[in-house]
């Protein structure tokens, strides 16, 4: 696996199971398409459930 593919990887929430998808971006924070996970600002907030991106073990990465 490269390491683009490794950081366009999708992300989880495990509290309400929203996946972020690099390829689309988050519209609802300004976030453009192309914008890996691990990119996004620790003031992110996952748009269901409005948790924080830095609060521990809330997000995984998804395998494919």
């Amino acid at each position: 696996m490269t390491q683009q593919s490794v950081k366009l990887a999708r992300w989880v929430c495990l509290e309400c199971h929203y996946i972020y998808d690099p390829a689309k971006g988050d519209k609802t924070q300004g976030i453009p398409p192309g914008v890996p996970f691990e990119d996004l600002p620790g003031t992110w907030r996952c748009p269901e459930c409005h948790v924080l991106k830095s609060k521990k073990g809330v997000f995984k990465r998804l395998d494919e």
